[in-house]
């Protein structure tokens, strides 16, 4: 197949559906298939700065990045003043804003699909809470070429899945691929044919992360070797649960002295912000954007990892933290609820319930065994269920399916 993918950004930036759009490309293109990527030049959604080549090859898969409108703070004034009117009535009118101030804008890119698309027997189009995402649909329906969407829908941000655009792609697109079966049953919700959306979930390449000694990997970071590690791994933004995890290791702490908390991602004006506020952080480390080794340090160091975000769709830093053998604990959320086996393989908490965290927290600071087979639930669940391998041959078959059907219809 020759396959096109489009995204709002891919790697080196940094996120989880990112890191989605470039495993899966990688590992169709090992099974034989040519894929290209459509992107922005930005490491930065917050900003759409241009700072990435406009063309490079990876692994066999073919990039090329697109210059895109700058977020500049007029830009954002025009998105919350456009959502603040939409969600009043729901007036479509409001659209067009919402797009312009979403991004990213790149013009190049809708030029460049409209001309190059009937190269491609399919498009897939990830993540459905940017503006590229909409352009695209609109080009590939244009040049009647098949549309794949990964959506990476939030069920309790409404901004990732119900403004009228973004209902558009979904009930039109020939296919939608779910991260989690409790994404799929929420859009079935919203009237998607059952027949046109697959749960494909996200996978690791399990090579990447080696296992080593975790009284070496701790020395390595500066952290005691009798203490337990609670690891916080991602972007330092509010809405990923920092605080609230910051909080949780301090009620810990107070009964627990060997309490440790590590947070390992790229700070922001927020997590500075709340570091700052705090006179004194018994126990935390904060190591920022880290290297590659360094992050795999960290993940063999930790005991436990908690992302106590509201706005995941899967949470591959779960399948990061089990493939490592370590227990995980998130929020009680429609996607995650569907990742976290509670009390199987990690513990789900309510959002902003920071006393449930910190009771989880201690169940397994006094029975570490307990957070050792919890572990070890979450490893052997990775190796059977979340590998790049089955998810690219689970996205294969959705994407043969897709083409059948539509050479079925055009033959009528």
């Amino acid at each position: 197949m020759r396959v096109l993918h489009v995204t709002h950004q891919y790697p080196p930036a940094i996120g989880g559906s990112e890191k989605y759009i470039a495993d899966l490309s990688e590992k169709l293109v090992e099974r034989g298939h040519q894929v290209d990527v459509f992107t922005s030049r930005s490491l930065n959604y917050r900003t759409w700065k241009t700072e990435l080549p406009s063309r490079e090859v990876k692994k066999g898969v073919e990039i090329y990045r697109f210059r895109s409108i700058r977020r500049t703070d007029f830009v954002w004034r025009v998105l919350n003043w456009s959502l603040g009117k939409y969600w009043r009535n729901r007036s479509r009118w409001y659209e067009p804003f919402i797009l312009f101030g979403g991004g990213p804008l790149c013009p190049g890119m809708f030029a460049a699909m409209v001309s190059r698309l009937p190269r491609y027997d399919l498009v897939h189009l990830n993540c459905l809470v940017y503006s590229h995402v909409y352009y695209g649909y609109v080009a590939a329906r244009w040049r009647r070429v098949p549309v794949v969407v990964t959506p990476h829908a939030h069920p309790e941000q409404e901004v990732t899945y119900n403004l009228g655009y973004q209902l558009d792609v979904l009930r039109g697109s020939n296919h939608v691929l779910t991260g989690t079966d409790g994404e799929r049953r929420f859009l079935l919700g919203l009237g998607l044919n059952p027949w046109r959306v697959t749960t494909v979930g996200h996978g690791l390449n399990t090579k990447s992360y080696p296992l080593k000694n975790q009284k070496v990997c701790r020395q390595r970071l500066g952290l005691p070797d009798e203490a337990f590690v609670t690891l916080f791994l991602g972007r330092q933004v509010e809405y990923k649960g920092l605080k609230m995890a910051l909080e949780a290791h301090m009620a810990v702490r107070r009964c627990h002295p060997r309490a440790h908390f590590l947070v390992v991602g790229p700070q922001t004006d927020f997590s500075r912000k709340l570091f700052a506020s705090q006179e004194t952080l018994p126990g935390v480390m904060n190591l920022g954007l880290v290297s590659d080794d360094v992050r795999i340090d960290a993940l063999n160091a930790c005991d436990c990892l908690v992302l106590p975000s509201a706005g995941e769709a899967f949470g591959i830093v779960f399948l990061e933290a089990w493939i490592m053998g370590k227990p995980v604990i998130g929020p009680s959320t429609v996607a995650v609820s569907s990742v976290i086996r509670d009390g199987q393989d990690g513990w789900l908490v309510p959002l902003d319930d920071t006393e449930a965290m910190a009771e989880a927290l201690g169940r397994w600071l006094t029975s570490p065994s307990l957070a050792r087979q919890m572990g070890e639930n979450g490893r052997q669940r990775v190796l059977e269920r979340f590998t790049q391998a089955r998810v690219a041959e689970v996205v294969e078959g959705a994407y043969l399916r897709t083409l059948r059907a539509c050479q079925r219809a055009s033959s009528h």
